[in-house]
This record gives structure tokens, sequence and C-alpha cells, in this order.
């Protein structure tokens, strides 16, 4: 009996995140040792043209979903319309396991390892730390369970009005799970601590290697008002590297 695969994933719900998913891709493809593809879930909001550029990179494969709009009250650009859309995941049962990784991230190393983890399996949040971060996923797509969420939606609350503080209500005692379930630091390293910590670097040196970085919060670095820092020019050099020829 054959085998499903398994893959990486991320989410595209509009244009103005092409590029993220970009530079993501190109730095998985530096990282990975194996040959499995970026499997894009895409809503119906993000253009033709966007998909045609992404669909020019061999390592990624497009997905159309149905959008989940966002059930609670959010001043979250792109939330509203479909802020729940990554509950998707859990539909996508023609693979076995999916490594999950928000589009605003970039791979620094290897990462192949989390395949082997039990599932789901989560990244601790700056705040609260006892809460996780919903930017990496460990999944084992399940029908029963994304029902199970979509009934539960408009029952439990979100902390944070996204689908992370919903996720984590649906999980709620992930904080006890066994350690292979909870994920270190490093593979979701949040780019707020390096901001709040930049005057004693220890702590974020504390974490390395950092294997996944996160441009969690606002400005993202392709955006005009975004500052060069150090982690921003990491970012530039995989999304100028998404941009050669393959």
């Amino acid at each position: 009996m054959a085998t499903k695969p398994n893959t990486f994933a991320t989410l595209l719900t509009s244009d103005d995140f092409l590029m993220a998913v970009q530079a993501l891709a190109a730095s998985l493809r530096a990282c990975t040792l194996q040959t499995l593809p970026l499997l894009v879930l895409h809503t119906s909001q993000v253009s033709r043209g966007a998909q045609s550029r992404l669909a020019t990179d061999p390592s990624v494969q497009l997905r159309l979903v149905d959008a989940i709009p966002n059930p609670h009250k959010t001043d979250v650009s792109g939330w509203v319309n479909s802020g729940f859309t990554k509950l998707r995941l859990w539909e996508q049962v023609d693979f076995e396991k999916i490594v999950y990784v928000d589009a605003d991230c970039i791979v620094l190393e290897n990462i192949d390892e989390l395949f082997a983890h039990a599932c789901p399996a989560f990244c601790p949040d700056v705040f609260p730390p006892d809460k996780f971060n919903a930017g990496v996923i460990v999944l084992e797509p399940n029908l029963s369970v994304f029902q199970d969420m979509m009934d539960k939606m408009l029952v439990l609350p979100s902390h944070d009005g996204g689908d992370t503080g919903f996720l984590n209500a649906f999980f709620p005692d992930w904080y006890l799970w066994p350690p292979d379930q909870r994920l270190p630091f490093r593979y979701n390293a949040l780019r707020t601590m390096y901001w709040f910590t930049h005057a004693n670097p220890g702590y974020w040196e504390s974490v390395q290697p950092v294997k996944v970085l996160h441009f969690c919060s606002s400005p993202k670095p392709w955006d005009k008002e975004a500052k060069k820092g150090d982690l921003e020019a990491l970012w530039w050099e995989h999304y100028l590297k998404s941009q050669m020829p393959f």
C-alpha cells in the first residue's frame, strides 16, 4: 500500500504577500535536503498574475481553497475576509504530514526533522509564553478535526483576534503536552523578541541556531516604511535569490 507524501506548506490570501512567499520558497530550497514541494494554499483573492509568477517556481505547488472569514472583530488587514483560512490545512488529507510555515518567515537551516515530530506540534509565543504561535505547525491532516474546528469557530474565543488565538483555545492544554509537541523557539523565532531584547543580545543568542525566522508584526521587510536592520537584510537576501532564473 502506497504511503501518502509529506509536504511543506504556506498560505497566501492576497497579492500583498507574494514577495513573502517567493522569499520563503527560496529559503526553503536553500536549506531542505528533501525534494518536497512547498504547497501554497491560496484563495481567489490572489490575482492570476501573482499565481502565474509563483507557478514559474518548480518547487511550488499551488492549490486553490475557499477563504474562511474571521468571525472575530479585528483591525488587522487581511484577517477579515480570510483570517481563518489556515484551518484548511487539516483538510489536505492527501498528505501524511504537513510542516506549515507562515509566508512572512524565512528558513535559515534544515528543518526536515520536523516531519518526525508527533502532531500537532507548535512553538511558544513571546506573549504570553505559555501559549503557542501558529506561524509554524507540524500537523497530520484530519477531516474530523477540521470539522470540529469549524463547529467551534463561532464558540471559542481568540486572545489575539486571529487564528493563533483560536487554535490556542482549540488546543488549550498545549503547554502540558509532551516535549515532542512543544517545539523549541528557534523553529519559529519571532522578530519581536529580537526587538524587545536588542539592548541585551544574549537573549537572542540563547536561541541560536535560529531555524525559522518569523517577521511577525509590522512593518514587513518588503513594506516601504520598513527599517533596514540585520534581520530585514537576511530577508532581502532570500527574496533576491528568488528572482534569479531557475
